[in-house]
């Protein structure tokens, strides 16, 4: 990758002007979608519209990292006893680590699950076991992005799940049910490691 610095130019086709010349210069830039800016990026800009044509390569990882925090908030009512399985579920991947991995962990389920890494049969049906009915007395919740919300939007179609508090119930009972019967343990500490 070539670093260009601010006020090196190239030769550019701008939307406005056709072939021109452009001087890479700190300017904010809006998401194409408009849901969000990023402030203060090294982009090419044309000499004569002052329109931004490009963005160098070094720019991504500020923009991306910029985009990834555009997310949506989503808070589910749980039984006190759902949390009380992700923090014994997140000690036995790794005890070192807090429970501020429980979100990751079922986030990193609910990818798992929605791309069929991990086997989607019967989720609905743990909603209907014992350990599942009981009072809502808890607030879980995260922050997701676009991934992640179209990947709730597919579990609740595959397996008729309601609404997000069905969705986030069954991950949690399944991530309960993987760790009593540890099908995925091994896999799930090498992930946690990353987190230590």
């Amino acid at each position: 990758m070539k670093i260009v610095k601010e006020g090196d130019s190239r030769q550019v086709i701008c939307p406005e002007c056709g072939l021109t010349k452009a001087t890479y210069l700190l300017r904010d830039v809006s998401f194409n979608d408009d849901s969000g800016v990023v402030k203060n990026i090294l982009a090419a800009v044309c000499d004569h519209c002052d329109t931004v044509v490009s963005i160098p390569k070094q720019s991504t990882a500020k923009v991306r990292a910029e985009y990834n925090k555009i997310k949506t908030p989503i808070d589910v009512r749980l039984p006190a006893h759902f949390l009380d399985i992700l923090n014994v579920a997140t000690q036995k991947i790794d005890a070192s680590l807090g429970d501020s991995f429980n979100k990751a962990l079922v986030l990193y389920y609910l990818h798992a699950l929605s791309s069929n890494r991990f086997s989607q049969d019967d989720l609905g049906l743990l909603l209907k076991s014992d350990i599942a009915k009981a009072k809502a007395s808890k607030r879980f919740s995260v922050k997701l992005n676009e991934k992640s919300i179209n990947e709730i939007k597919s579990l609740m179609a595959s397996q008729k799940l309601k609404n997000n508090t069905e969705v986030f119930k069954s991950l949690i009972l399944k991530i309960n049910e993987d760790i009593v019967q540890p099908k995925h343990l091994a896999e799930l500490q090498n992930f946690a490691a990353a987190f230590a």
